[in-house]
């Protein structure tokens, strides 16, 4: 788990400085050491910032060369599966020097080359040179887990690194900002960090899943997919019961192959259904007789982040995790004293949008830091993966109601209104069944032409769910300076499109590759970072992910529960209470709450600056004129409307 960078000029060498400083950028990423390698007659350089996690000795330092110095590789992540892989590859025939996974990625890509990716288990960002090929390869993991981001001059110079900040260290190249992305990204920054662009003009992402090849006669830039989630489905057992079993085993084994350390583990616990399970695994792993080569013994502490006297404060369920387990946990309080100074920094490190103060992510893995740890085992991906987010189980009601099943359409109703608290479910409950019964009547009545459905699948036919995230209407909000339209085309060979899906399966594709997971993945592996604190995922095991996209809904939601195989696989593992818990709080801070107290000042000294009054991205009367009109009549910010200013004060920070 590291920082990576890399300088390929096409139109002359890059000195030794160059890399350093555009890799050093990156130091929170590796605080352990630093590589750096010049190539191709000093046209190419490559550099490398470590956090040591698997083989701490120098043999493990990169960048490194591998099969008679043919390769050389900088890598960020971690390949859990490579002590299979090893033993597969000195089958035959090769030898190793080192403990590390960067020594099988080297020997894997010269056995197997682009098809190796598919072997691995893990995240990662890499670029490894081919010497006697003389060409670049840059690959990126499945799903997104390792940021890998680049910029390209035609005829110039082709750059990349872990995260976007590094590019303001390029000599005579500081990126600058796209008015475009960086208003919308303040509106929808999902999208925008799902299609791979940024805030910034030419600096884009290596899409998930994707690879380039670059050499000197590259002149344009090609992103190939090398995994398409939907070419690796299973044919998963008939029988619900054998599919918890199924599931239970793949669970197991990717919590165990991701315990591979030899540094300290840790874990996020929230109190949720899903990193409660994640906990809950590691302790059942441990105790049992299951394989644990390589796997750390110091994986105890559970670091529970809290909100006291907030209602997305979480300890009193995490607590009952704790106790379940028996081990004292690390509770990580908002540093009041120094939140608004927090906020500022955090937020610049960033360098993008987010959907909420980075400081909430943060925080929990600094504090991490503080006590040794380096490795985390979180819950990421099970929200994106069964039906976790309230809006999900929504979108599967309308399609039991359209489906005409009124018993199933009744379990999800009350599915989705036990997520919600008590007071707000009789009043979504009327609006629910309203619109549901009109989506359901609608598409009775369009079927029943059949020549217009046929012009609706050729209209749908015609854009990518890429393409539509762009080109639907846009509604602007007048908060913010006309963009006109908004239009980016895809960045892939091969963009996913799911126009063939029925609503609930695109709801939850969407979710997990274009929405919701592009952006948890980036802000989750920057807040750790930037505290040297790698995170490691069960749930974004690629075998799960095409196991649990092979299931039909009723496996994933139903009986009352959002996530019900996950439930029912952990039945006698975690605390009952935890497990049939319904209400979904989820991560994030409470705004309203900071905006009327640790942040005001923060927020009208934003406001009332000429920097605001002045900047060509939103309409600062309107803005200020609300606001102002809140603080004076000592109304809080609703939860919405403190969202809205969020965005504004994030995209001021940036400036």
């Amino acid at each position: 788990m590291c920082g990576i960078a890399g300088i390929y000029r096409l139109n002359g060498n890059v000195n030794l400085e160059e890399i350093k400083t555009f890799t050093d950028s990156l130091r929170h990423r590796g605080p352990d050491g630093s590589g750096y390698e010049l190539l191709d007659d000093g046209q190419l350089a490559l550099g490398h910032r470590r956090l040591s996690i698997l083989d701490l000795s120098e043999g493990g330092k990169q960048p490194m060369y591998g099969i008679d110095d043919r390769y050389c590789i900088t890598y960020n992540g971690e390949v859990y599966n490579f002590i299979e892989i090893r033993k597969e590859l000195q089958g035959l025939g090769y030898t190793f020097k080192t403990t590390s996974d960067t020594e099988v990625i080297l020997a894997a890509y010269h056995q197997w080359k682009d098809e190796c990716f598919h072997k691995f288990n893990g995240m990662w960002a890499i670029g490894i040179w081919d010497k006697a090929e003389r060409k670049l390869l840059l690959s990126r993991d499945r799903f997104g887990v390792k940021p890998l981001f680049y910029s390209f001059i035609p005829g110039k110079e082709l750059a990349f690194a872990s995260e976007t900040i590094a590019f303001k260290y390029l000599k005579d190249r500081a990126p600058r900002i796209s008015d475009r992305n960086f208003v919308y990204a303040m509106q929808d920054m999902a999208t925008v960090e799902a299609m791979g662009y940024t805030i910034y003009d030419n600096v884009f992402q290596l899409l998930p899943g994707h690879l380039i090849r670059f050499d000197k006669n590259s002149n344009h830039i090609k992103q190939e997919r090398w995994w398409h989630t939907y070419e690796h489905l299973v044919k998963p057992p008939q029988r619900y019961e054998e599919q918890v079993e199924q599931f239970y085993e793949l669970f197991k084994d990717a919590c165990r192959i991701r315990m591979r350390s030899d540094v300290p583990i840790a874990s996020a616990l929230s109190g949720g259904m899903d990193s409660s399970s994640v906990y809950c695994m590691l302790h059942h792993l441990m105790s049992g007789n299951d394989n644990k080569e390589r796997i750390s013994d110091n994986w105890q502490k559970a670091f529970v982040g809290i909100f006291p006297d907030t209602p997305v404060d979480e300890k009193k369920y995490a607590d009952e995790v704790i106790n379940y387990i028996g081990v004292p946990p690390v509770y990580v309080p908002p540093d009041y004293k120094n939140l608004a100074q927090d906020v500022v920094n955090y937020t610049r490190r960033m360098d993008a949008i987010t959907n909420t103060p980075i400081t909430v992510v943060s925080d929990i893995y600094k504090a991490m830091h503080d006590n040794g740890i380096v490795v985390s085992m979180d819950g990421h991906g099970a929200d994106e993966l069964l039906f976790g987010y309230v809006a999900s189980v929504k979108e599967v009601y309308y399609t039991a109601e359209t489906s005409g099943d009124s018993e199933y359409s009744d379990d999800i109703l009350n599915t989705y209104l036990n997520t919600l608290p008590g007071e707000r479910r009789a009043h979504e409950k009327e609006i629910t069944v309203k619109r549901g019964k009109y989506i359901a009547d609608f598409e009775k009545r369009l079927h029943a032409q059949p020549a217009l459905v046929k012009a609706l699948k050729r209209l749908k036919q015609r854009f990518s769910p890429e393409q539509a995230l762009f080109n639907n209407a846009f509604r602007s909000s007048s908060w913010y300076k006309d963009i006109g339209e908004v239009t980016l085309s895809s960045l892939s060979d091969r963009p996913y499109n799911f126009n063939k899906m029925n609503r609930d399966d695109r709801e939850l594709a969407l979710d997990f590759h274009l929405t919701d997971i592009p952006y948890n993945m980036r802000d989750f592996d920057r807040g750790a970072m930037f505290n040297g604190i790698e995170i490691r995922m069960p749930f974004m095991d690629y075998r799960l992910v095409s196991f649990l996209f092979s299931l039909p809904t009723k496996s994933k939601v139903g009986h009352g529960y959002t996530k019900r195989i996950l439930r029912d696989a952990m039945k006698q593992k975690m605390p009952e209470s935890i497990r049939t818990r319904t209400l979904k709080i989820g991560l994030g801070a409470p705004l309203d709450y900071w905006f009327s107290h640790e942040l005001k000042e923060l927020l009208l000294d934003a406001l009332h600056s000429q920097k605001f009054k002045q900047s060509p991205y939103w309409n600062a009367t309107e803005i200020i004129a609300f606001a102002d009109d809140r603080f004076k009549s000592g109304e809080r910010f609703s939860v919405s409307e403190a969202q809205q200013l969020w965005n504004i004060l994030n995209g001021y920070l940036l400036l």
